[in-house]
């Protein structure tokens, strides 16, 4: 998790809302890790990439734009 994000989390005291689920498809030489990143249940962001850290990555900056639209 990012710096900003946790610190949005922690400013909103839900820090334990948060959940990742990953999933990996593909071959073993070229898979594709899939990331949701689930806050209070709910998925609001979904990351895909080449590395389970791309992913998670992409992920993240949804779930924070999300987080920050949200007020």
């Amino acid at each position: 998790m990012t710096p900003a994000l946790n610190n949005l989390l922690q400013a909103r005291n839900r820090l334990y809302d948060v959940s990742w689920v990953e999933s990996v498809s593909g071959p073993r030489n070229a898979p594709t890790w899939t990331i949701q990143f689930k806050f209070a249940g709910a998925v609001i962001g979904v990351g895909t990439g080449i590395t389970k850290r791309l992913a998670k990555e992409d992920a993240i900056r949804q779930a924070y734009t999300s987080l920050q639209s949200t007020g």
